[in-house]
């Protein structure tokens, strides 16, 4: 029976737990399955760590964004433990670390295990050691995973190409799943005497922000009435950050609007005409499809992730990546659409967003998996 089954989810935050996978976890809880969340404690654990069915196991190893191979190695040993103690019968692995220590613990403790490629991130971005060693790590530990899971089409074609797991065992999985309800349609009206064009992200150099700022500023000198808007948290520590002086900056020029950071992101959706991500690689946007979702046209680099969501024309536009210039007359070009053709396009988003990326279709997927992996659930 299901009830007997405990299902495991490994993320690097409890912050991504929260945001991305709690739908899912209350809908297995409800299926009858026990789950167990191993993660960092953060401000999002208090979130879930109650919640009946769920036990919440704190990681206290899990460095994120440390390189140091002894906090590796007591990672991998951590693991080990809670998966010796727990014995699930399925493990869920997410980000970097979870994928390559985590899968290791879990063929060392005989238990099946998952990981699932949320995107890339900046350590394959360059050509370095770093990402000389991440591939290294990865082609060993996939050896292990029962399957390998990424979210566009795009990295799976270089995670195979590059030999770095079988194609027979990976899976597309198209992206975390989105609340069509709690992102209701909320199409374009008439009206309104400046375009709002909003960007949802960390404030970290490889989302594009320097492009937006760009791209604003090059509006702003067209003399169009646009208000350009950011949304979300800094990162201080990560080494691609932008600091709050440079956003601060921008401000102070007219170029653009800091809104600071919410989880509560639809009320500013709903206000916004257009989602903007000129983000240098993705494994699948949420805020694109939170945005479609609300009937926003979409606009975003022609890069992994991205490109997916977006049919040129239909309900969006795709600009090259890293330059603002040619993002600016892709926001241009939306900005002098016909009321009609911009109620249109966002239209056609969420009709993509119902097709293909709801919740209801991705805890569907889970649960074929999971029924597949473990037969005694069926």
């Amino acid at each position: 029976m299901a009830a007997k089954q405990r299902i495991a989810f490994v993320a690097n935050t409890s912050w991504s737990i929260y945001k991305f996978r709690l739908y899912l976890i209350e809908n297995l809880i409800e299926k009858g399955f026990s789950v167990s969340v191993l993660a960092p404690r953060d401000a999002y654990t208090e979130q879930f760590e109650n919640l009946p069915g769920l036990t919440y196991l704190e990681l206290r190893h899990f460095k994120g964004k440390s390189i140091s191979p002894r906090q590796d190695i007591l990672l991998y040993k951590e693991l080990l433990h809670h998966y010796r103690t727990v014995q699930p019968a399925l493990i869920f692995h997410y980000t970097i670390k979870a994928n390559i220590f985590g899968t290791w613990a879990a063929a060392r403790a005989r238990i099946p295990a998952l990981s699932v490629v949320t995107g890339l991130g900046y350590t394959f971005a360059g050509k370095g050691w770093l990402r000389s060693a991440v591939k290294t790590l990865y082609k060993t530990a996939f050896r292990k995973a029962a399957e390998v899971w990424f979210l566009n089409e795009d990295d799976r074609h270089l995670f195979t190409t590059e030999h770095l797991v079988d194609a027979p065992r990976t899976f597309v999985l198209p992206g975390e799943g989105v609340d069509t309800n709690a992102f209701f349609a909320s199409p374009f009206e008439p009206g309104k005497r400046a375009v709002t064009f909003l960007l949802i992200g960390r404030i970290i150099r490889h989302k594009g922000i320097n492009e937006f700022a760009r791209a604003a500023g090059l509006l702003k000198q067209q003399g169009l009435s646009v208000q350009c808007q950011l949304l979300g948290g800094f990162d201080d520590n990560n080494p691609v950050a932008i600091s709050r002086q440079e956003v601060a900056a921008w401000e102070r020029q007219g170029i653009l609007t800091y809104l600071g950071h919410t989880d509560q992101v639809a009320p500013f959706i709903e206000k916004a005409d257009c989602i903007v991500l000129p983000s240098y690689r993705e494994g699948m946007p949420l805020s694109l499809l939170e945005g479609g979702s609300m009937c926003k046209a979409l606009i975003a680099t022609d890069t992994p992730g991205c490109r997916t969501l977006i049919e040129e024309g239909v309900n969006g536009y795709l600009c090259r990546e890293k330059d603002g210039e040619d993002l600016a007359k892709k926001m241009a070009a939306y900005y002098h659409l016909p009321a009609a053709a911009k109620r249109e396009m966002g239209i056609a988003g969420r009709e993509r967003v119902l097709k293909d990326f709801t919740r209801e279709r991705i805890t569907a997927i889970y649960l074929e998996k999971i029924n597949a992996l473990i037969p005694s659930t069926h």
